[in-house]
């Protein structure tokens, strides 16, 4: 045998009793083979009459049970949606208070009923109700009951549930009539049967949710007093349905909340083979007329945007609206649509109508004024920059505007104008780049441009120069020119010579006095060339000749004195300069101190602070080596240290050894001197290694006494 039920496995079940259930139904689709998808519903409510906020369910479980009662499993469901359901009232001219909320949660899996069993009931039972239901007893303590009947395949054939289409609606206005359609669909085209039926009732504020929900015979809701199945609601006319086609009439006439049950029955040849109830709630709420037809006030911005303008609907609680325009002499500049646009055929001042839910008793009209009108533009073209000298200058106005128009010229200060006109010459009294503006006013409408005119001075030539010396005169000339473009140079040293750098170095190779030129030229703004001439700006002075003769140029040690002669021609001053000193004199002598090359140099100055130099090398060779044989380094200030005599040296190195061979003294200054200190009297050796100021060394022997 296959099992009667595919179980799921238990889930968390809610234990709070205040859910604020508003109603539910049960219905199923088949899907062959033993398979269903079920279907629960479940409405609560979601407005601040739920207190503490209670939410749905995370599961729901549903039996199933033999037709006789019998309890065989159970499923438990988990919502696959949760929506808000809307509020919707069939009078426009109605609104209902803004506490209504509705929420539905949808529970949908798929259970294994299997065929050849007679049947099943399922059933959902879930606790409580809110306690502000009108027509219950004692609400709060009742729950609801959702079932429905699954007849066998095998004897009525594969059979899905009617379910219904569309949820009625929430909230019902008092003293109004409502008409609901409140059909049902059905997959297998049975015949469907519409009538009231008292809800059923499920679980308690001690069991809210009943595990396992409980099987037939159900019982159904208690009423409170005056109410019944035949009267579930204060109405008149009475709450009815047409048994065909399902369409609920009443006009409820209390306030409150009500508890309503439809059911709708399948019927296939005249045997019925199920029936869902849907149960559900009726807030019976007084219903305010506030329809306001408001067109907003015109933007300034549109004034003079052109003819067609877009308008703003400001209406409270309009559904559908009726717009006229106001255009004199036709009908069709009209329009249905919330906030339209519409585009006048000409410029002018139009009275515009809206009127808020047409035909209905609560329409509301409202009337606005707006005026339409081309936008004026305007411009100018600035002219290309100029010359301050070459004024004044045309300033032309084009744009969209008649010559009926105001034209207001604003040139700022230090200007002079002829007229207000679109045609305009002023001239600026100063260089600058000056705002210019111009208004144009047509049919209340107003355009304006900005742009300027910049008026530049004349190219100005300055420049200096470091401009007197002796040749050749490297002449350094800097250039102070001016103007507020780029500039071009052209320059005259006055011997022939040009340039065009912006800051030259020329190069004078005769004396003399010379005139300089330069000329400044400018291509964009203020073209113009200006030059300027400075007479007798560059002074160049002759250059002295410095000479002199040494003799010998080689010299030796042995005899280390030249001579030195003065050879420059002319009245000058003179300064030689060798090994750091200084001579004056046009012939002397000098002995040099030391071997090696020696650098001779004269610096010939002439009285006009020219000057010229010359050098020339000296040689000094040999060299010279003698190193005392005794000293007596006793502390009486005479001959302390031992110290050889060293000339000519370009190396050097000296070494002390006792009589052991142990270096006790080494150095490579020939100034060095050794003074014993620490070492005990007698004969120590040394050895000198020098090189001359030539490739060869020279190597001296030798022995010291030290005398305490």
């Amino acid at each position: 045998m296959r099992p009667l039920l595919l179980l799921l496995c238990s889930a968390l079940l809610g234990s709070a009793s205040a859910t604020h259930i508003i109603g539910g139904e049960l219905f199923y689709t088949y899907l062959g083979n033993d398979e269903y998808e079920i279907t629960l519903k479940i409405y609560r409510d979601c407005g601040p009459n739920n207190t503490n906020g209670t939410g749905f369910d995370p599961t729901a479980e549903i039996a199933a049970y033999t037709p006789g009662g019998a309890y065989l499993s159970s499923m438990f469901f988990s919502p696959t949606t949760i929506v808000q359901v809307p509020v919707v009232l069939n009078n426009p001219c109605l609104t209902p208070p803004s506490t209504i909320c509705v929420e539905e949660a949808t529970y949908i899996s798929t259970m294994f009923l299997a065929s050849g069993t007679g049947g099943y009931v399922l059933s959902y039972q879930r606790c409580c109700r809110s306690p502000n239901v009108t027509n219950l007893f004692d609400p709060q303590t009742q729950g609801l009951t959702c079932t429905v009947n699954v007849p066998d395949v095998l004897v009525t054939g594969d059979n899905s549930s009617p379910h219904f289409a569309t949820y009625p609606p929430i909230a019902l206005c008092v003293g109004q009539a409502m008409t609901f359609d409140h059909f049902a669909t059905d997959a297998d085209g049975d015949v469907l049967v519409y009538d009231l039926a008292a809800p059923y009732v499920g679980g308690d504020q001690f069991n809210p949710l009943p595990s396992p929900p409980a099987g037939p015979p159900f019982s159904t809701v208690s009423w409170a007093n005056t109410y019944s199945a035949s009267n579930m609601i204060d109405a008149s006319p009475a709450l009815a349905i047409d048994p065909g086609s399902g369409v609920i009439t009443l006009t409820p006439t209390q306030i409150g909340s009500y508890v309503v049950g439809v059911r709708v029955k399948e019927f296939r040849n005249g045997v019925q083979l199920s029936e869902v109830i849907r149960d559900f709630r009726f807030d019976v709420v007084p219903c305010a007329v506030q329809v306001i037809s408001a067109i907003a006030d015109q933007d300034a911005a549109t004034l003079c945007s052109g003819l067609t303008l877009s308008f703003e609907n400001n209406s409270t609680n309009g559904d559908f609206y009726h717009w006229d325009f106001g255009v004199p002499g036709i009908m069709n500049d009209t329009s249905a649509q919330q906030e339209p646009s519409f585009t006048f055929p000409q410029a002018g001042t139009y009275t515009v109508t809206l009127v808020a839910n047409p035909g209905w008793p609560c329409a509301d009209t409202s009337v606005n004024v707006f005026a339409v009108s081309p936008p004026v533009t305007v411009s100018f073209t600035a002219p290309p920059i100029t010359c301050i000298d070459e004024q004044p200058v045309t300033l032309q106005a084009t744009g969209d505007f008649t010559s009926a128009a105001s034209v207001l010229w604003d040139l700022g200060a230090g200007s002079a104008t002829d007229a207000d006109q679109p045609t305009t010459h002023p001239s600026f009294l100063t260089t600058g780049t000056f705002a210019v503006n111009i208004t144009v006013t047509e049919n209340g409408c107003t355009g304006s441009y900005t742009d300027s005119v910049t008026v530049h001075p004349r190219p100005v030539p300055l420049f200096t120069a470091d401009s007197a010396g002796c040749i050749p005169l490297d002449a350094h000339f800097t250039n102070l020119s001016s103007a507020w473009t780029p500039m071009s140079y052209l320059w005259d040293f006055g011997d022939g010579g040009t340039s065009t750098d912006t800051d030259p170095v020329h190069s004078y190779t005769t004396e003399g006095f010379f005139d300089v030129r330069l000329s400044v030229s400018t291509s964009s703004g203020c073209i113009a060339t200006e030059t300027l001439t400075r007479q007798d700006l560059v002074q160049v002075w002759p250059q002295p000749l410095a000479r002199f003769a040494v003799d010998p140029t080689v010299a030796s040690l042995m005899q280390p004195v030249i001579e030195v002669n003065d050879l420059s021609s002319g009245t000058y001053q003179w300064d030689f300069e060798l090994d750091g000193l200084h001579f004056d004199t046009t012939h002397f002598a000098y002995t040099f101190d030391d071997a090696g090359w020696h650098t001779i140099t004269l610096v010939a100055t002439s009285g006009l602070g020219c000057s010229d130099t010359a050098s020339l090398p000296v040689f000094v060779g040999g060299h010279f080596f003698y190193a005392p044989n005794a000293f007596s380094p006793d502390g009486d200030g005479v001959n302390e240290v031992w110290r050889p005599s060293v000339r000519g040296a370009r190396f050097y190195r000296l070494e002390l050894f006792d009589r052991w061979g142990q270096v006790r003294f080494s150095t490579t200054d020939p100034r060095d001197g050794w003074d014993g200190e620490g070492l005990p009297p007698g004969i120590y050796a040394y050895k000198a290694w020098l090189s001359e100021w030539g490739p060869l060394e020279h190597e001296y022997n030798g022995s010291v006494m030290l005398v305490r």
